[in-house]
């Protein structure tokens, strides 16, 4: 947040989509590739969760040893370039996906899952709880539509 409000305080109305891309002088191209660096670095630990349940849905499982078959290497090397050619095509329109992104992925996560989750696990729930859940899932749809 602070971040934030140095760079709107200082750039004003003519701040970029991207804060750091505001930014001019050493310091900035320091704190630029430092952000980049951050962002390579952590890419695996960001996307593991999701390429874990995307190799259980297209079949691709560990051996009996606890490893994974070439198959998921395959898999997860065509997904990281494919994500890199979505992020070098959309370039330009950050600000779009990044809210594509919000409505798809937020919203949920947000508003559909937990009232899901809660009705699963709290089987005894009274009625009027689980409809209201329902009534939140069907917002959710609707918020992302």
């Amino acid at each position: 947040i602070l971040f934030s409000f140095i760079c709107s305080t200082a750039f004003g109305d003519h701040i970029q989509t991207a804060l750091t891309a505001s930014l001019t002088g050493v310091t900035a191209t320091f704190i630029q590739v430092a952000y980049s660096i951050a962002v390579i670095f952590t890419f695996p630990l960001q996307a593991f969760p999701a390429m874990e349940v995307a190799c259980h849905a297209a079949g691709i499982t560990p051996s009996n040893g606890g490893n994974y078959p070439l198959q998921r290497t395959v898999f997860a090397s065509m997904v990281t370039i494919g994500l890199a050619v979505v992020a070098t095509v959309s370039f330009d329109y950050l600000g779009n996906v990044v809210s594509l992104l919000g409505s798809l992925f937020g919203i949920p996560l947000a508003m559909v899952f937990p009232p899901i989750m809660h009705n699963r696990l709290v089987k005894n729930a009274a009625p009027w709880k689980t409809f209201f859940n329902y009534v939140m899932v069907i917002l959710g749809f609707v918020a992302m539509a």
